[in-house]
């Protein structure tokens, strides 16, 4: 059993479980990593109580996410697993993967043993985290039952279990932790990470976990490879003259139609040349996802992103009383780098994923009140021919009505702890399916769940992007910062009231 705690803002941490499955390695829940970088995390291997000291703590110098995790946006915790490895081996006892082989050993209605650090109860009473390490034995149950029981699908690569009446679950502060399994010889296997759940212990939810038998050859393929962390520092590419196989596989293999020049003026390729001056400046980034009533049964998840088209006319309506004037992202760089004047009172309306509801509900009422926005699209999933995505002739409407129609990666993965190739093609990949397909190259790419880092922006940077858009809250930017540029969320509560106070805020 491991302890980890990654310190990726001062004063705060996430703190998460983790299981030895090498003396270098250990494994845990990619969500518990994903924000950080190696030097953020401290191990802590061997400690039965956590303040005890007795433990053996050692540094990361490698994290590895799986290569799935954050691909199936219809599923949150997809994939969700990740190895560590460790700057120096320790010596502990090791733990057992489930194999294919032994899968009857976690069969529906098998106890299963969670072990970790977590909260005792969902509202954190005691303190938070329990200083002694606990266990809980929970029944495994079935796909079918979790999926009627949690109202969202549960794939085969996860694993539920709890009770039905509750009472007994993993809780915060346990993401990452094993569930291990007898394996009728006196010893255990690791069958499942702790990845998420509804509350803590909740009558007739169960909790998620990853299901480790799916991924026994994809982590034993990341122990046994030589390559050391020395030889994967990162190679300075300078896009886009780049010849290597990655650009030859980021061509678009799937196109609609022949390219329609836009009506309107897009800038040139090379980003506004600053002027020397830095400048900062509160502009709005609004933050929107769907635009329509959400389907009987959604979960929490869909229901947050979701504005009704009514209450987007409410949005822009207050926009337009407000004084607001919408605008692009193109004229907010031009005015960081070059100081272009801009309107009063500056938004920018953005729209993350392409769903299909961005063409027949914002899209109609943009054009009514004469205001432009900026779509983040999803290339791969246009190219595959989504239902609930855009096409690329509803794109090339959009565009030609005045809308931007910008990158939001191939396929919704994340873009944190990748390597360069993989970011080559997420950056090139996506910017040129969509030139070619709108005859204007993408400038903006929104991280795929707010997911990047320094590498992130080098690649893109080099790939001819004048800037990326987080999920972090705020309203004022920076010529020295294009490329961590803030948004105002907006959620399918947000009264217009409540919009125009967040829009005021000074932040």
């Amino acid at each position: 059993m491991v302890a980890i705690k990654a310190f990726t803002e001062p004063g705060y941490h996430t703190f998460c479980g983790a299981s030895l499955v090498a003396s270098s390695w250990i494994l845990t829940a990619a969500h518990c990593v994903v924000n950080a970088s190696p030097e953020q995390i401290v191990a802590t291997v061997g400690d039965y109580r956590l303040d005890s000291g007795q433990g053996q703590e050692v540094g990361v110098d490698r994290i590895v996410l799986h290569p799935r995790y954050g691909f199936d946006f219809a599923h949150d915790f997809a994939h969700d697993l990740a190895l560590l490895h460790l700057t120096e081996p320790v010596e502990a006892e090791l733990v057992t993967l489930l194999a294919d082989d032994s899968l009857t050993l976690a069969a529906p209605g098998t106890l299963g043993t969670v072990i970790g650090w977590g909260a005792l109860s969902e509202s954190g009473e005691g303190g938070g985290l329990s200083y002694d390490l606990q266990q809980v034995e929970l029944p495994i149950v079935s796909e079918e039952e979790c999926t009627n029981s949690m109202g969202r699908m549960i794939t085969e690569n996860m694993l539920c279990a709890g009770y039905s009446e509750g009472g007994k679950d993993a809780c915060h502060g346990d993401s990452g932790s094993p569930l291990v399994v007898p394996d009728g010889e006196g010893g255990w296997q690791l069958a499942g990470l702790v990845s998420f759940g509804i509350g803590c212990a909740r009558p007739s939810f169960y909790g998620v976990y990853t299901r480790v038998s799916q991924y026994h050859d994809w982590i034993l393929a990341q122990i046994i490879r030589e390559e050391t962390a020395e030889e994967r520092e990162p190679t300075v590419i300078m896009l886009p003259a780049v010849y290597s196989d990655a650009a030859v596989i980021m061509l678009p293999s799937v196109h609609n139609g022949p390219i329609e020049q836009p009506t309107r003026n897009v800038p040139g390729k090379p980003p506004p040349i600053p002027d020397g001056w830095i400048r900062k400046v509160q502009v709005p980034i609004l933050m929107y996802h769907y635009v329509s009533v959400p389907p009987a049964g959604s979960d929490v998840y869909r229901q947050d992103l979701s504005v009704s088209p009514d209450r987007f006319r409410s949005h822009l309506q207050a926009l337009k009383d407000g004084g607001y004037t919408a605008i692009s992202m193109y004229e907010l760089v031009e005015h960081l780098n070059q100081g272009t004047p801009l309107p009063e009172k500056p938004v920018i309306l953005t729209f993350d994923d392409g769903y299909r509801d961005n063409f027949e509900n914002a899209f109609p009422l943009l054009q009514e009140f004469d205001m432009t926005a900026m779509f983040f699209v999803v290339t791969d999933y246009i190219d595959a021919g989504n239902p609930f995505y855009l096409s690329w002739d509803m794109a090339r409407e959009m565009q030609a009505g005045g809308m931007y129609i910008e990158s939001h990666g191939r396929n919704h993965a994340s873009l944190r702890n990748r390597n360069d190739d993989y970011l080559v093609w997420q950056a090139l990949g996506s910017a040129e399916t969509i030139e070619y397909e709108l005859g204007v190259r993408p400038r903006f790419i929104t991280y795929p769940f707010g997911h990047f880092d320094n590498n992130t922006i080098r690649i893109f940077e080099s790939a001819g992007f004048w800037g990326g858009v987080t999920i972090n809250p705020g309203a004022t930017h920076s010529t020295d910062n294009p490329y961590q540029l803030k948004r105002v969320r907006v959620r399918g509560t947000t009264t217009p009231a409540e919009l125009l106070y967040l829009l005021e805020l000074d932040w």
